[in-house]
């Protein structure tokens, strides 16, 4: 949710300054501590005027002391190219003198930089750093904190259990010490868990705990955030009351404290709010208080960036002016009108500049701001496709699983026809294809079968019609296949007349049925029947083909009845039962269909090869046809050899 309680660690009292300093150095230090935890910008003020005054005895700790002060406001303008400047400096200087509290201080603060600069890895190094310096020196304060300050990373990184492990370390040394405010901190990361989880009721009790103990330490300002989160979680429940109430607790206490960024904040979630209540006018009127108010941080940001350079500006003309008056003495050359002209030149080219550098600074941050805006829109609706599009994946996968139940399996095939394949190949992960199998009565039926369309709608239809062939031969015990078919049609146009439109869609089906013999014979006698899709043999090494009755299984005009045929087989003949997916491929040098001209050929001059080969001759054909192209339709061919 609206967590940001990443913990800077702040030089306690900033060191006792020498009793010999300027009482007007003093009175700025002490003012920028008595604001550093109540208005970061007048604290950075101070902070900045009492370093251009610093006295001569300033030490190492004193300047780290004003560092952090200026860290905090460089991190609340999200300035993190100067925030980490300063840590570095603080670091270099800790290091320099070997001081092991600071250089753990400094590392926790250049930490705080990277996790707010989305470099998460490097952030949690240096955490590990400090945290191992501070367990030697028992500060357990501070361990505290950076062990809070850890579970913001690893966050961020979907480490859910490492963020809880640290969270959970950082909550028993906070209790051990009893401190409320970092037991408060903790509370809201709980909070914020149950919230990523969907445990909202769970998320608000511990938003309220926070609550609770931000009040025994009397940190009310702290309090915006949970109420923020309250609200925002209310919002998800669509509890709309206790959304607002909060809403209006948070926006009067950021109003109270003149917290300008909070009140934009707050703003951001009155703007769903109103949103889902439906009253757009309003939800328009917070969401352009909110980017108006990014404008009023930008502007306050160029405004440091300005006097930063205004003070670099005034130390580069005082040493020119130092220079101009040397050589005034040495020459006696320059009169005072043309060094100040020289100066009012000087100062107008620097105008022109700084005009210019603000101009193109203002423009380059508010392009930044809007191309932040659209590419964090671009991943939050990525991430709705990705996550809608792994349901449905992870749906058609199951699909798959119950598709797959009414598909026989192949070892039962072989059972009775040793000498068989299947080639068998979706489209996509469901199909509508499929084939068929029973014995019944010491009869062999089996079948392919092409389904109206493939993927989702294709595989419905296959199990209305596999479940239609089983219950005309189990049930009304139907080994004939034309009779098969009859009945068949009529089952599927019964289950369809059930809806309120009318469903054309059904199957083409080539059926044989394989009547036993003795085992002595020679001779094997087959029925078949086909719906658009024909009997292929090969009978005594000559190619023969029986047409099917051109009508599907499903509603047809002028319906008529199938036809068995039968026919008598020799062993080593090999027949064939397909579906029209291999010869509409597209494929091959001229991207064209395959044809069923070309498949005939195919299984013609393979069909002496054992059945296992067969398979991978059409697997290995289809695959280099079709090449980089898309597979356009199911496929499924059946071999038996008598």
């Amino acid at each position: 949710m609206f967590r940001n309680f990443i913990i800077c660690i702040l030089v306690s009292g900033h060191f006792l300054m020498s009793a010999q300093t300027s009482n007007r150095f003093n009175s700025l230090v002490d003012s920028a501590i008595k604001y550093e935890n109540t208005d970061w910008s007048l604290s950075y003020s101070y902070a900045k005027m009492a370093l251009q005054n610093k006295r001569n005895d300033f030490s190492y700790k004193d300047i780290i002391s004003l560092n952090v002060i200026f860290d905090t406001y460089y991190q609340k303008l999200n300035m993190l190219d100067s925030a980490f400047s300063i840590n570095k400096q603080s670091l270099k200087l800790a290091t320099d003198n070997k001081d092991t509290t600071l250089i753990a201080y400094s590392l926790i603060n250049i930490a705080n930089v990277y996790s707010g600069a989305g470099n998460f890895e490097s952030s949690i190094k240096m955490y590990h750093k400090a945290l191992s310096i501070l367990e030697k020196l028992k500060d357990i304060k501070q361990i505290a904190a950076t062990n809070y300050n850890l579970s913001t990373p690893y966050s961020e990184l979907g480490m859910h259990d490492s963020a809880r492990i640290y969270t959970d370390k950082a909550f028993a040394n906070y209790n051990k010490i009893k401190d409320y405010s970092g037991l408060a901190m903790c509370y809201d990361y709980y909070g914020s868990e149950y919230d990523r989880l969907g445990n909202y009721k769970e998320a608000i009790r511990f938003y309220k705990l926070e609550i609770q103990n931000f009040e025994l330490v009397n940190e009310t300002a702290n309090l915006i955030i949970p109420y923020q989160n309250i609200a925002g979680t209310y919002l998800k429940l669509k509890d709309y009351d206790s959304c607002k109430k909060h809403l209006e607790l948070a926006m009067n206490l950021a109003v109270s404290l003149g917290s300008k960024s909070d009140m934009y904040e707050v703003s951001l979630i009155y703007s769903d709010y109103y949103n889902a209540v439906g009253d757009y006018k309003n939800a328009y009127s917070f969401i352009k208080r909110y980017y108006e108010g990014k404008d009023t941080v930008l502007n306050d940001q160029l405004k440091t960036e300005l006097s930063d350079q205004k003070s670099e500006f005034d130390r580069e003309n005082t040493s020119a002016l130092l220079k101009i008056q040397k050589l005034e003495a040495e020459k006696n050359l320059k009169s005072k009108e043309f060094i100040t002209w020289g100066l009012i030149l000087s100062s107008v080219f620097f105008a022109i500049i700084l005009f210019l550098s603000i101009n193109r600074y203002r423009i380059k941050q508010k392009s930044f701001l809007k191309l932040n805006e659209y590419k964090n829109q671009v991943v939050i609706q990525k991430e709705k496709i990705e996550e809608t599009q792994k349901e449905i994946i992870d749906s058609i996968t199951y699909a798959k699983r119950l598709q797959e139940a009414i598909l026989p399996p192949f070892n039962l095939i072989q059972k009775y026809l040793p000498h068989s394949f299947i080639f068998y190949k979706p489209k996509n992960i469901i199909a509508g294809d499929f084939y068929f199998f029973e014995v019944i009565d010491s009869k062999i039926i089996i079948a392919s079968a092409d389904s109206t369309g493939h993927g989702v709608p294709g595989a419905l239809i296959s199990i209305v019609c596999s479940n239609a062939l089983n219950r005309s031969i189990k049930e009304f015990k139907l080994t004939e296949p034309g009779l098969i078919l009859d009945k068949t049609r009529e089952l599927v146009l019964e289950t369809f007349s059930k809806s309120d439109s009318t469903v054309k869609d059904g199957m083409d089906i080539s059926l044989v049925c394989i009547h036993p013999s003795d085992a002595s014979s020679n001779e094997i006698n087959i029925s078949w029947a086909g719906a658009n899709n024909p009997l292929w043999y090969i009978k005594q090494s000559q190619f023969l083909e029986i047409k099917g009755n051109k009508q599907s299984i499903g509603l047809t005009e002028n319906p008529q009845s199938f036809v068995t045929h039968h026919v008598t087989l020799h062993k080593g003949d090999t027949m064939y039962l397909i579906t029209d997916g291999f010869a509409d491929q597209f494929g091959g040098p001229k991207e064209k269909k395959f044809k069923y001209k070309s498949l005939q050929n195919l299984l013609i001059v393979n069909s002496g090869k054992p059945m296992k080969e067969q398979h991978t001759v059409l697997s290995e054909s289809f695959n280099t046809w079709k090449g980089n192209l898309d597979q356009v339709d199911d496929v499924c061919i059946i071999g038996v050899q008598i």
